[in-house]
């Protein structure tokens, strides 16, 4: 091996072994005058060689505490942090800031909401990133995001914005806006949503978003937001199906799955359509309690959402 090379191995050995392994909260630093912060899962064992990145955003009204679980509270998106230990990837869960409702959120493209933050999220993102990569050396060609609700919204943002950063993108409760502040995109880019068709806040036919006196602005449908991206990525033709086995009957709901893809491209556009869920993330161990559940709607037992949507991001570059 050239010197050169020890060098540059040295210096990847030098920089995982100053990452703490586990759950790292309150990091932080400085992007357009306000302090942002985030939470970092690295793996226990880390071999110093570059590694792949989850950004995983949390909703209106939630925090990166919500997201990991270390709230103590019932949360699928924790279970990322397992898939993490297993197949060996860096997990980030960033904090969006509060806006007029005094409530954490993201600036995604929805034009005609009040509530949402007006800080520059996008800009935040990149610099997450590089944040991240001064403590383990990120895989540049497979960083990934997913999110819920407004974190969901705000990763559609990301894949229209951004899309020569991001492998892939998964939406869960989330669609496009009517209105729209993004600048649209023409790269391709694979993306993922998981939507209920009986959500009560953001309606799977599209409509208001929650309460119209909350001002939250307005989604498009389903159909017509995965439609958007097929269009995007050039795809066309019929879906390929996959009803999954109804494993929990007590949860008045099933999924199926509709996959458009161009193997030739690496692209590709899947819909988990969860039939009678409301606006919850599918999950057989984190159960919800029947009480958030009466808000939110029902929540699917028949998948797992983490492993699924790491499913479809693993052998995903760009």
């Amino acid at each position: 091996m050239r010197i050169s090379n020890w060098i540059v191995l040295g210096v990847l050995l030098i920089c995982a072994a100053n990452a703490q392994a586990g759950l790292v909260r309150g990091l932080n630093f400085i992007v357009d005058g306000h302090q942002r912060s985030y939470d970092l899962y690295v793996p226990e064992i880390m071999t110093g060689k570059k590694v792949p990145l989850v950004l995983m955003y949390h909703g209106h009204f939630g925090s990166s505490e919500v997201m990991t679980g270390s709230n103590g509270k019932k949360a699928p998106y924790k279970l990322w942090l397992k898939l993490a230990d297993r197949e060996k990837f860096l997990v980030a869960a960033p904090n969006g800031e509060k806006g007029s409702d005094d409530k954490r959120g993201w600036n995604d493209c929805r034009a005609d909401t009040t509530t949402n933050p007006e800080t520059d999220d996008v800009k935040f993102t990149l610099q997450l990133i590089e944040a991240i990569n001064q403590q383990v050396p990120v895989d540049r060609s497979r960083i990934y995001a997913t999110g819920t609700s407004n974190g969901g919204n705000m990763v559609i943002r990301l894949a229209m914005e951004t899309p020569k950063t991001f492998a892939a993108v998964a939406a869960v409760v989330s669609s496009n806006p009517v209105v729209s502040e993004c600048k649209e995109t023409r790269l391709p880019i694979s993306v993922l949503f998981m939507n209920g068709t009986d959500d009560p806040l953001l309606p799977y036919q599209g409509g208001a978003v929650g309460d119209d006196k909350h001002g939250r602005g307005t989604a498009l449908s389903t159909p017509l937001s995965v439609a958007y991206w097929l269009k995007v990525n050039g795809l066309r033709g019929k879906p390929k199906i996959h009803n999954f086995p109804d494993m929990d009957k007590s949860d008045e709901s099933s999924v199926t799955q509709l996959s458009y893809s161009d193997a030739r491209h690496d692209r590709e556009v899947v819909l988990y359509k969860v039939i009678h869920g409301g606006h919850t993330e599918p999950s057989r161990q984190e159960h919800y309690r029947h009480l958030y559940k009466r808000v939110v709607g029902q929540q699917n037992r028949d998948i797992e959402m983490a492993e699924e949507v790491w499913q479809f991001f693993k052998n995903k570059r760009h």
